[in-house]
């Protein structure tokens, strides 16, 4: 009777440890009191009961991007989207008996350069928006260094008109360029002829930015590109390391022909005036002095082609950069006849210039170039 009792206990007890459910976890080294059984009970040899946990799940992260920053081409002004328009340009008188200028403190960028024999001087001024501008001029007859621009920069140019040297280049270069002093033009709003400052005739010539885009548009000239136009920008455009240079002094030298041009820093509208012929300009219709956030000046091989000046600008060259009341050298390139300029500081590494319109002087080796602080007291 006694024995049945004990069979009976030892078959309850495995018939319950049968019925368990157990999760095991690995574990060769199983540690024992002494005494006790090498392995446990119920248990598997060489493991040990756990209870079962969940697995750990984690939620995924998302990293915030910063939101790209869309900048005017020309001006470095922050946009809500890309640009993707044409850039206008137009020829502008600059000598002496011609000024004063108006429109100019609308463009975004004004190149001054010789452009014939004979001390010619003119200046191009390019502008990502021609619309706002209700006048620009005088407006006189283009040249073949600007077509060679037009052509780095893909530009729209108006003019009134040229030489057939002029006008043949433009056309053999593909320049989208027409003629606002012709009859057609002028008889869709484009430009007319001033009566008020009592200009000689052939200084008269004045356009009009909306109606010159909308002329442009009429002859089918494309509205829409997309074209690295080389500058870059900062939020701060002042060189660290740059010298003083409150004012900035340059002599435009070609063989005989000389011209002297100032740029005087003003620390209230953080800009250069620009002072030539002895005096400050002032747009003629407003009154504003033209002044710019940025100066440079590119040192540039000058030729001349018969009459006219030509430069190699796929060859680069040297120059300046001022802005803030600083100065520093700088060297510029170009990749091809199709390519905008590109500026550099002298260790190579590309000039981000400060947020505004830039006046741009192209002038020989010959033409030096002087600045000085600001005198104190």
């Amino acid at each position: 009777m006694k024995k049945w009792i004990v069979w009976s206990l030892v078959l309850a007890l495995l018939l319950c440890g049968c019925g368990a459910k157990q999760t095991y976890v690995e574990d060769n080294a199983v540690n024992t009191a002494p005494g006790a059984a090498e392995e446990p009970l119920g248990g598997t040899p060489g493991r040990i009961d756990v209870a079962e946990t969940p697995e750990e799940t984690t939620e995924a992260t998302t990293v915030p991007t910063e939101p790209e920053i869309f900048r005017n081409p020309l001006n470095g002004e922050i946009l809500d989207e890309p640009f993707t328009g044409r850039v206008f340009a137009n020829t502008v008188s600059n000598l002496q008996d011609n000024l004063p200028h108006v429109g100019i403190n609308h463009a975004d960028v004004v190149m001054e350069m010789y452009v014939n024999m004979n001390n010619v001087v003119r200046c191009l001024a390019l502008f990502t928006d021609i619309e706002a501008v209700d006048a620009i001029g005088s407006t006189r007859s283009t040249r073949p260094i600007f077509n060679d621009i037009a052509q780095h920069y893909d530009l729209v140019l108006s003019h009134a008109g040229g030489s057939s040297t002029a006008l043949n280049d433009a056309a053999y270069r593909g320049i989208d360029n027409f003629n606002i002093d012709s009859w057609e033009v002028a008889k869709e709003g484009a430009s007319y002829r001033d009566t008020v400052y009592n200009r000689s005739y052939e200084n008269s010539l004045f356009g009009v930015g909306s109606a010159i885009k909308a002329y442009a548009e009429s002859k089918g000239v494309a509205m829409e590109l997309e074209k690295d136009y080389g500058f870059r920008f900062a939020d701060e455009g002042t060189p660290a390391a740059g010298e003083a240079a409150d004012r900035i002094s340059m002599t435009m030298v070609y063989g005989q022909a000389k011209k002297d041009t100032s740029f005087v820093y003003n620390a209230e509208m953080d800009k250069y005036i620009w002072n030539q012929y002895g005096m400050e300009m002032r747009d003629q219709i407003t009154d504003e002095l033209e002044g710019f956030t940025n100066v440079v000046v590119m040192v540039a091989d000058i030729t001349h082609n018969g009459i006219y000046h030509a430069a190699d600008f796929v060859a680069g060259g040297s120059g300046y950069y001022a802005n803030g009341g600083k100065l520093i050298p700088i060297l510029w390139a170009c990749d091809d006849e199709d390519s905008a300029f590109r500026f550099l500081r002298e260790d190579g590494e590309t000039l981000e210039m400060g947020a505004g319109n830039t006046y741009i002087a192209i002038v020989t080796p010959e033409s030096p170039v002087t600045w000085e602080a600001a005198a104190e007291g």
